[in-house]
């Protein structure tokens, strides 16, 4: 620890036999030996403060490089790199804009023509609302008017599913076709004899 050789050793020890005599030497020897490992115990505590403040200097430079990695933004600088000064092509791409007085304006839309009284035809000046009038003039007294309306107005667009399955029915056990349409007259002969057929089965 002090890099003495044998020989200062040697006269250390005859010093400490002139100076403290033989009586208080391993007195003195114990006291400067306590001595000794409390100044390395101390040494050892300091070297361990020191170890704890380089780690924490370099947790804490982890810590900041983690929150530099966690704040990159990749696509702010993709875009940086491939458009440097994007402000500057927003500005150019605005002065390229045609100003607003320059584009051709709509045409107004034409006035409806001005009501006159007794002149009940003129009404509805549209087709459509013409058409319209004309449909709830023929849809049945039954329904509301806003009802009607709309059914007249969704009947060209309704077609049939093409889910359903044909039209036919189990009537006692035999499939009969369903007729949609006003029955014909049958006549009485062919009634007579579905009639007895059906009565035979049963």
């Amino acid at each position: 620890m002090f890099d003495l050789s044998w020989t200062e050793i040697a006269l250390l020890v005859v010093v400490a036999l002139i100076f403290i005599g033989p009586k208080d030497l391993p007195i003195a020897m114990r006291t400067l030996s306590r001595g000794i490992k409390a100044v390395r115990r101390m040494a050892n505590e300091f070297q361990q403060h020191l170890d704890e403040m380089v780690r924490e200097a370099d947790l804490s430079e982890a810590r900041d490089q983690l929150r530099e990695i966690r704040q990159f933004d990749l696509r702010g600088q993709v875009r940086r790199m491939i458009d440097p000064e994007p402000e500057a092509a927003q500005n150019s791409l605005v002065e390229e804009r045609l100003p607003q007085d320059s584009l051709p304006r709509a045409p107004a839309p034409p006035e409806p023509p001005a009501f006159e009284y007794g002149k009940e035809e003129e009404l509805p000046y549209n087709a459509r609302m013409k058409a319209r009038l004309e449909a709830l003039e023929k849809a049945p007294m039954l329904l509301p008017p806003a009802t009607a309306l709309r059914l007249i107005e969704e009947f060209p667009h309704c077609k049939r599913p093409s889910v359903l399955p044909p039209e036919i029915s189990l009537h006692q056990g035999r499939r009969v076709p369903i007729i949609t349409d006003a029955p014909a007259e049958v006549p009485r002969e062919s009634a007579a004899m579905v009639a007895e057929q059906t009565e035979d089965k049963a």
